[in-house]
């Protein structure tokens, strides 16, 4: 069963992925996916080395600002929101 799931980040680190996940002719959801099923995987199988390469791929497409605030980000992200609701 599939869940809904917010995620709040830099507008250029989406723009980037969605740009990358275009290309790649993938979803971010199914991205986002693959990754925590990496994060999840307990023991080496087939799965975790398919996942471990995707990933692999996507490593330093997305650039993040290094003076990025993500406290700040993610309350401005909850006051935008707030407002378009």
């Amino acid at each position: 069963m599939n869940k809904k799931l917010t995620l709040l980040l830099d507008e250029t680190v989406i723009y980037q992925a969605k740009s990358y996940a275009e290309q790649h002719n993938e979803t971010l959801s199914g991205m986002v996916e693959k990754y925590f099923k990496y994060l999840n995987a307990k023991s080496p199988n087939k799965m975790k080395t398919r996942i471990i390469h995707e990933i692999e791929d996507l490593s330093g497409i997305i650039k993040i600002p290094k003076n990025l605030n993500i406290k700040k980000e993610y309350r401005r992200g909850r006051a935008n929101k707030a407002l378009h609701e």
